[in-house]
């Protein structure tokens, strides 16, 4: 998973975050040779869970009429991630399940940035500016 400036949002907090997001996921592929997946696939649960909670709060703060939207989109994809974590846990070859996670998680998160967090940050700024003239 590489990042891109296409995928900025102009949230600093949520840019970095997804930076961040993008880093664990590469980590994946990486850690398969050291035996520290399952290290990492915490962590990243984790780190989305805190990820969403914090965009969610910004959503709430901000009144974007779209926040419950987005909160369902999150949570479907914390129930898919909880899915392949099982699926990784129960594979007796890990290695596919691995690659197939990272992919995964790269395809949802290049999707829903470019579409559904942009379009956020768009209100969110916007509103930000509105607040600060």
């Amino acid at each position: 998973m590489i990042w891109t400036k296409s995928l900025e949002t102009g949230v600093p907090k949520i840019d970095e975050q997804h930076k961040e997001l993008f880093r664990q996921a590469d980590n994946l592929v990486d850690k398969t040779q050291t035996g520290r997946v399952e290290a990492t696939l915490n962590f990243l649960k984790g780190y989305v869970a805190k990820h969403f909670s914090d965009e969610e709060i910004l959503h709430r703060v901000s009144g974007y009429p779209k926040a419950d939207f987005h909160k369902k989109l999150h949570e479907e994809f914390s129930r898919a991630l909880r899915d392949m974590f099982a699926k990784y846990q129960a594979a007796a070859n890990k290695q596919p399940v691995v690659l197939t996670i990272n992919s995964a998680v790269a395809a949802w998160l290049r999707e829903h940035i470019m579409k559904h967090d942009k379009e956020f940050a768009v209100y969110y700024l916007a509103k930000q500016a509105g607040t600060k003239k």
